[in-house]
């Protein structure tokens, strides 16, 4: 299931045949394998179990584990029942509010599902999520004094756990590549810096500028990179094309898009569709506002 970031509606419903046995029902939350929450309290109502989720937990993007843990009575015997629950924790791509001016006589359960739809639409299209994740991820070097990073990197706290000064390191390209500063003799004398303050004249001995090898991230070699992913905010431009988007919805022509339909007839008109309004988002004012946000994993910025 997915929850808002924020949201004032934090509960996780488990809907089950059985009643737990009195005071056997143990529920717990994970972020990654690591505990962060016990429910202390298990609602029950109707086949429906639920609990609510702190708020701390649902300030940024992350991927939940709620596992549910009881035992009950089935003629006779007593079981046990565990099972993990995936809770996602995202950021909408526009607030419910502004969806529902754009639809209007909807409900909150309708536009959740359609924000959700032109948010998968338009992360499927640029290949980036726009929410704001705070964590470890995990890459492989490739052997150079630049990294590319899987997502969006705000600010960096650590890699590997501190293996590496960031005093060393600059975000770059912004924000999906880590590059180490300059090592070595500089072109410019007065370029120099990085690794150490006048190196080649301060460490005793005095060692050759060829020594040691110049690549910062080794290939094949994993770092776990510990910092603010994503997006403090989703960008104005991204929200704009939503909109776009969610409008087409509301008009109801994305239902012929939906189905591959190419044209209509009738006894005293047609409408037929560009090729184009099957490509990217189907919307070329939305294409034009997320272009600058589509991935282009080919290139470096260093």
């Amino acid at each position: 299931m997915e929850m808002y970031t924020n949201s004032a509606d934090r509960k996780v419903y488990l809907d089950l045949p059985v009643i737990a046995n009195q005071g056997t029902m143990e529920v717990t939350v994970y972020d990654g394998g690591t505990l962060v929450h016990t429910a202390s309290a298990v609602l029950y109502d109707d086949g429906r179990y639920s609990i609510n989720l702190p708020f701390k937990l649902v300030q940024t993007d992350r991927q939940l584990q709620v596992h549910w843990l009881f035992k009950y009575t089935e003629d006779g015997s007593v079981e046990e029942y565990s099972q993990y629950q995936e809770v996602n924790i995202v950021t909408p791509i526009l607030p419910l509010s502004e969806v529902k001016q754009i639809i209007e006589d909807t409900d909150d359960e309708r536009a959740m599902v359609v924000e959700k739809a032109v948010r998968y639409i338009i992360q499927a299209h640029t290949g980036q999520f726009f929410g704001k994740f705070i964590g470890k991820r995990r890459v492989s070097g490739s052997g150079e004094n630049n990294l590319r990073l899987p997502s969006r990197l705000i600010s960096l706290t650590s890699i590997n756990d501190g293996l590496y000064l960031n005093q060393l390191l600059s975000i770059r390209g912004n924000g999906w590549y880590l590059v180490g500063k300059q090592r070595g003799v500089p072109t410019i004398r007065g370029d120099a810096y990085g690794w150490h303050e006048n190196p080649y004249t301060t460490d005793v001995p005095i060692y050759a500028p060829g020594r040691g090898s110049r690549t910062l991230f080794l290939e094949h070699c994993e770092y776990a990179i510990d910092g603010t992913w994503g997006w403090n905010s989703v960008p104005a431009a991204v929200q704009e094309a939503a909109k776009l988007l969610i409008n087409d919805y509301a008009c109801g022509d994305s239902n012929y898009r939906d189905r591959f339909l190419t044209s209509m007839t009738a006894a005293d008109w047609r409408i037929q569709f560009h090729e184009g309004a099957f490509s990217n988002t189907g919307n070329v004012r939305a294409n034009q506002l997320l272009s600058e946000f589509v991935l282009r994993r080919g290139w470096v910025v260093i």
